[in-house]
């Protein structure tokens, strides 16, 4: 089992949206930030970024998991080690594409040194076809 590390570490921010990246004058972007999806038919593959932000002291690792309704992992990240200090965090930027079999509501779960640390829904839903004509329009 490994042991835990001795500096402290925390999650400060998870965020599901269309789009997140550093530019080139060091500057955080997130854009089209979301917390449900409408697909007209299932099974549906969908694109989109999680941006998670890590403050702390020490060396540490970070994975994350998509869930479903019966905390089932959809897809899940390998263990990424990473520093921070006192003044410097760690940001991760991911890009996912996942296939939803069904509606339901699944989580995208950050875990800090192999412990869940925070948890954000994600409603994956169907569309109806009034909600697609409105869309078009």
């Amino acid at each position: 089992m490994p042991q835990p590390p001795s500096q402290q570490a925390a999650i400060t921010s998870l965020i599901v949206s269309h789009d997140a990246f550093k530019d080139d004058k060091g500057r955080i972007h997130v854009y089209g930030i979301f917390d449900t999806i409408g697909a007209p038919r299932f099974p549906v593959n969908i694109s989109f970024m999680v941006f998670c932000r890590v403050q702390g002291e020490g060396t540490h690792t970070a994975f994350f998991k998509i869930v479903d309704s019966l905390d089932e992992a959809v897809i899940q990240t390998e263990a990424m080690p990473f520093e921070v200090g006192l003044t410097k965090g760690h940001n991760f930027f991911m890009g996912f594409g996942v296939g939803f079999k069904a509606p339901g509501l699944y989580k995208v779960k950050a875990f800090l040194d192999g412990r869940p640390e925070m948890e954000v829904p994600l409603m994956v839903r169907e569309q109806t076809e009034g909600e697609e004509q409105e869309k078009k329009e």
